[in-house]
C-alpha cells in the first residue's frame, strides 16, 4: 500500500519542525519500533494468558502460574463477565490486535507505506484498545478487587502504544489539520503523557483495593 508523499515523509519545515518531535513519532519507520516492541510485549502476554486460560479449562482446580497472591491472580478475571465483553474471551481480541500491530510495524520496516484511511482505521483500533483496557482496569480494581499479572503487562504495553500511535497520527496529518496542530503541541510531552497515564491507573487500582487492605 502506498500513501501520498506528504503523509509518508517526516514533518520538515524551515524551522526544523521534525527535529522538535520525539524520535518515536518523527517518521513511520521510527513509530514502527513502538508498534513492534509494545505490540510484541502485548502479544507475548496475550499468548501466556491464553495458555493459562486453556490450563484453567483443562484443570479448574489447579493453580495457575499467574496466581501469585490473593490479590494477584488470573482466575477471577478469566471467569468474570468482563473477561468476555464481546461474547468470546478477550484473549482472542488481544492475540489478533497485537499480532496486527506487530505486522504493521514489520511491514513498515520492509518498506511498506500506508494510505491515510489505513491510519485512520488503525486510530479507531487504538481508541478501542484504550477504552477496553480502561474499563478492565476499573473492573479489576472496583468489581473484582483482583489483578491479573498478564493483564497488567498488556495494560503496560497498550498505554505507550496508544499514546505513541495517536500522536504519530496527529502530527503527520492523518487525522486532519486541526488534530495535527494539537498533536504538534502535545508531542513534546509524549513521555509525560505516558507516565501520567500509568500513575492514573495506579491511583485507580489503589483506590479500588484500599478498602480491602484497610480491613
Amino acid at each position: 500500500m502506498t500513501s501520498s508523499p506528504e503523509l509518508a515523509e517526516p514533518l520538515e519545515d524551515e524551522r526544523g519542525g521534525a527535529s522538535k518531535l520525539p524520535w518515536l513519532v518523527r517518521t513511520p519507520k521510527n513509530v514502527a519500533w513502538a508498534l513492534v516492541v509494545f505490540g510484541g510485549v502485548g502479544l507475548l502476554a496475550s499468548f501466556f494468558l491464553t495458555v493459562e486460560y486453556i490450563h484453567k479449562l483443562q484443570a479448574p482446580t489447579e493453580a495457575l502460574v499467574c496466581d501469585l497472591s490473593l490479590f494477584v491472580t488470573c482466575g477471577p478475571a478469566m471467569q468474570s463477565s468482563a473477561g468476555a465483553i464481546l461474547g468470546f474471551p478477550n484473549i482472542i481480541i488481544g492475540l489478533v490486535a497485537f499480532a496486527v500491530t506487530v505486522a504493521i510495524g514489520a511491514g513498515i520496516f520492509a518498506g511498506a507505506s500506508y494510505r491515510r484511511w489505513f491510519w485512520v482505521a488503525f486510530q479507531v483500533g487504538l481508541v478501542g484498545a484504550a477504552a477496553l483496557v480502561s474499563y478492565l482496569q476499573w473492573y479489576s480494581a472496583f468489581e473484582l478487587a483482583r489483578l491479573c499479572l498478564w493483564c497488567m503487562i498488556i495494560w503496560a504495553a497498550t498505554i505507550p502504544l496508544v499514546s505513541t500511535g495517536t500522536i504519530f497520527n496527529m502530527v503527520h496529518g492523518h487525522l486532519g489539520a486541526g488534530a495535527r496542530r494539537v498533536g504538534e503541541k502535545l508531542a513534546p510531552f509524549l513521555v509525560t503523557i505516558i507516565i501520567v497515564w500509568y500513575l492514573a491507573v495506579i491511583a485507580v487500582v489503589f483506590a479500588g483495593l484500599l478498602p480491602y487492605f484497610a480491613v
